[in-house]
């Protein structure tokens, strides 16, 4: 299970396919969809919305 590195939150699947996706995937660090949001400045429906975008897109991250 990863954890938030900002607040230390148990992320869910979905949420560390995303960082891998927006911040590389070799990234070692993730984000909670909060902390994630406020570090990209952006809200996180944009981000809840991109995570089906991005199923609906068939990658892999998403399984």
């Amino acid at each position: 299970m990863k954890i938030c590195v900002n607040c230390s939150r148990n992320l869910t699947t979905d949420e560390a396919a995303l960082n891998k996706k927006m911040l590389g995937k070799k990234t070692k660090q993730f984000l909670c969809l909060s902390c994630l949001s406020e570090y990209l400045n952006t809200d996180q429906e944009i981000l809840l919305e991109k995570i089906e975008q991005f199923k609906e897109e068939g990658c892999t991250l998403f399984l």
